[in-house]
């Protein structure tokens, strides 16, 4: 399964990837260490956090990945993969993730070919459910954020612009991702756009998204499991934060988390290892809650979110070697 993955691209041109990541992860660790030496003194002041609140979060950790798990799982079964169980494809969704870790954009790789080679699910519908769930989480973790930052007192600034005014533009151009899969809706325009075969794939996923979104009540249902996954992620957050003795309202913790769930779509190196833990940072000191702080809450849910996912894997694994023992 693995050597598929690593074989789906030329060997040169992942080397030359590889090399770019090596160099990339080795600069942001670089720059994590020169940050947390320049806020030692605020980091030192951090309270330690004890097994019992690592342990929450933790759940709370859980409890979000599932029901994100469990919103895409509804997505699957409505598309026909009715013999796709529950806990067949969270097993999928944990090890995806963990793969993840170490290559990037591997863990969708892995589950397009798990989904097509044994369940005959076809690579355009797979791509066509990852697209529209990320689409719609993060429109809906935007939209929360815009409706925090409204109901704010403070006016937070990031280059210039407010962070209310970049949300709403954010919130703005994802909204027109439907209006420009609309066109593809036209039966002739497609039949006539299928003639290019280059542009069959891009079509086929457009199809996929119009269906999807015109059918209200599964739209309905993932817009609120959507939700749930969002606000577990806030709470879980917001816990955290406050865990290690920093003062946050639940519009931080909002704007953080959707900060948060974007350095997880967009991944530059495997993990986004650094890139996540310098994004926190920087949008904590720009909400005043002090770039030490920040650091150390996405650290502190990377080595959850790790933990989390090997413990998952490691259920999964085991559930699934006691399976095979009673079938012999």
């Amino acid at each position: 399964m693995f050597e598929e993955i690593r074989s789906a691209s030329p060997r040169r041109s992942n080397y030359f990837k590889l090399g770019l990541q090596i160099t990339a992860i080795g600069l942001l660790l670089l720059a994590i260490a020169y940050f947390m030496r320049k806020y030692s003194a605020d980091i030192s002041n951090l309270r330690e956090l004890s097994l019992l609140e690592m342990a929450m979060i933790g759940a709370w950790s859980m409890a979000s990945y599932t029901a994100y798990a469990y919103a895409v799982y509804l997505v699957l079964v409505d598309l026909g993969l009715k013999k796709l169980g529950l806990g067949a494809w969270l097993k999928i969704y944990f090890v995806s993730r963990l793969v993840n870790f170490f290559i990037t954009q591997g863990g969708n790789l892995y589950r397009l070919i798990v989904l097509k080679k044994n369940y005959g699910f076809s690579y355009t519908n797979s791509v066509g459910v990852t697209g529209f769930m990320i689409w719609s989480n993060a429109t809906a973790a935007v939209l929360a954020s815009v409706i925090a930052l409204s109901s704010s007192q403070q006016d937070y600034e990031l280059g210039g612009l407010s962070l209310l005014h970049w949300s709403l533009l954010l919130f703005a151009a994802l909204m027109l991702v439907p209006l420009l899969a609309l066109p593809f809706a036209d039966r002739k325009l497609m039949s006539g756009l299928a003639r290019f075969r280059l542009l069959k794939p891009f079509l086929d996923i457009a199809e996929f998204f119009v269906t999807t979104v015109g059918k209200r009540r599964q739209f309905a249902v993932i817009t609120f499991w959507s939700a749930v996954h969002f606000g577990l992620s806030v709470g879980m957050i917001y816990f955290t934060f406050r865990a290690i003795g920093s003062e946050v309202d639940i519009v931080t913790a909002c704007v953080f988390t959707t900060a948060f769930v974007f350095t997880r779509y967009v991944n530059i190196v495997p993990g986004n290892l650094g890139v996540s833990e310098l994004v926190g940072g920087l949008l904590s000191e720009q909400m005043g809650v002090g770039f030490s702080s920040g650091l150390i809450v996405t650290g502190i849910l990377r080595v959850v979110e790790i933990a989390i996912i090997l413990l998952a894997g490691a259920l999964y694994g085991k559930a699934a070697v006691l399976a095979r023992l009673r079938r012999s």
